[in-house]
């Protein structure tokens, strides 16, 4: 009985537990939002497959470098005038004639054509690994942005509720007061009007947070019926006061880290290689082959028989091995042409390369100046909330005692009101600014 006991109690803790995680898990934190996008993101996969292509392709290229090998049979009845394999002869019997090749060449020497080849789609597989990742940071960065984005209108929701609290709170009291006759009505109707406000304000902030929410949803890509929300925001800010974040130092540690340059580099090489595989065209091509031959001949001369398929197979049979010589003398201008195409193509690449670097710079300097400048925002948004949970304090109590109007309440609560968002936007961008610079010093997203 002690034992079946036991059973039920062990059955029971595990649901609860089970129910409790399902119930944890519904509230996703940042880490749980890019380890499911970057898991799950159909975009990604698709990047994924184009690296799997040019991996393929880069195959393909060594896979030329072997020697061909080729069997050919054919088989013919002549008619008419023909010439007689075994005497060589000219006759005009029908006869039947069955021939068989095995063949092999390799290319020698192609002006390394071919191994540039190899190169070039090497160089355009690891770009494409590189593309990849780049994919995963502008998944990661938008997540980051949405998530923020949600925090901020959550946190608006709970400011609003807040206000909504104290104007309910002050509307008691103020109710109170007016049964007493210590305070007029029309302060009641002020305060009822205040009420509204909140209340309006606050369904307006559940409204925006309800979008944040579904955007960030569809970056993540969960499917219908999933309960979907974020945990709130409980990481504490340490600000560096003396922090400052040189631009050249960042820029010049990014431009080995990022894969949005890689690529570009990448693909410059690849396009390098593939201008010197346009050149090697131009140059004689020398191959080797070998090849096996043999056959079988029936006159079909009524009264003779020919010797034996097999036998005739092995007495004719022969073995050549040569070199080939290939000179491209004039090709319809198409190797000149080839070269100039493969020109530009790279001095595309090397421009397309420093353009991006030049974005890069100024998307760097961008976000080195505004963590700088969001970091004083944040501590003048500190000082400024203090400043008005006083000045509120002050002015509720003299409003409570008759010293204060309802528009001056109203004015102290809506500036309270506005200080928390500051701070939390500040807080936010704070936070935003610093992983953004942390990322192009390091390449990655610290989570």
């Amino acid at each position: 009985m002690y034992k079946y006991i036991l059973i039920v109690i062990f059955v029971v803790f595990r649901v609860f537990s089970g129910t409790q995680l399902l119930q944890a898990q519904e509230k996703w934190t940042l880490e749980e939002c890019l380890d499911y996008a970057l898991e799950n993101n159909i975009a990604l996969k698709r990047s994924d497959i184009s690296t799997e292509r040019n991996k393929s392709n880069l195959l393909t290229r060594k896979l030329e470098l072997l020697p061909d090998l080729r069997l050919q049979s054919s088989g013919s009845m002549n008619f008419g005038r023909s010439v007689d394999p075994e005497t060589n002869t000219i006759t005009f019997n029908q006869n039947l004639s069955n021939y068989y090749y095995l063949g092999t060449g390799i290319t020698i020497f192609n002006g390394f054509a071919q191994l540039n080849r190899i190169s070039a789609a090497r160089y355009m597989h690891l770009s494409s690994k590189q593309a990849e990742e780049e994919q995963k940071n502008l998944l990661a960065l938008d997540i980051v942005n949405a998530y923020y984005s949600a925090l901020m209108a959550k946190g608006t929701v709970k400011s609003a509720v807040e206000q909504m609290e104290l104007s309910r709170t002050q509307l008691h009291k103020t109710e109170v007061l007016v049964e007493t006759g210590a305070e007029s009505r029309t302060t009641l109707l002020e305060i009822r009007s205040q009420l509204s406000s909140d209340k309006l304000l606050l369904s307006q902030a559940r409204k925006n947070a309800g979008i944040a929410l579904e955007q960030l949803r569809l970056l993540l890509q969960l499917e219908p019926g999933i309960p979907f929300d974020i945990a709130e925001n409980k990481e504490s800010i340490i600000v560096r006061t003396n922090e400052f974040a040189d631009t050249d130092s960042v820029y010049n540690n990014s431009l080995g880290r990022l894969p949005r340059i890689k690529v570009l580099e990448l693909q410059k090489n690849a396009r390098r290689k593939e201008l010197s595989a346009a050149k090697g065209l131009s140059i004689p091509e020398l191959s080797l082959y070998a090849g096996w031959r043999t056959g079988y001949y029936d006159a079909m001369v009524a009264g003779e028989n020919p010797t034996p398929f097999i036998e005739q197979l092995r007495n004719n049979t022969n073995q050549n091995i040569g070199l080939s010589l290939n000179i491209p003398l004039f090709g319809n201008w198409y190797n000149r042409n080839h070269i100039k195409q493969a020109k530009l193509d790279l001095k595309d690449a090397e421009m397309q390369l420093q353009q991006e670097k030049n974005v890069l710079y100024n998307d760097v300097s961008k976000a080195c100046f505004e963590l700088v400048s969001v970091k004083d925002e944040y501590l003048s948004a500190v000082d400024n909330l203090e400043f008005n949970k006083l000045s509120f304090e002050a002015v509720s109590k003299k409003f409570e005692t008759g010293l204060a109007s309802a528009t001056e309440f109203a004015e102290a609560k809506k500036a309270l009101f506005a200080a928390e968002i500051n701070l939390l936007s500040a807080e936010l961008q704070y936070k935003l600014k610093e992983t953004t610079v942390n990322f192009y010093l390091t390449g990655r997203w610290e989570r």
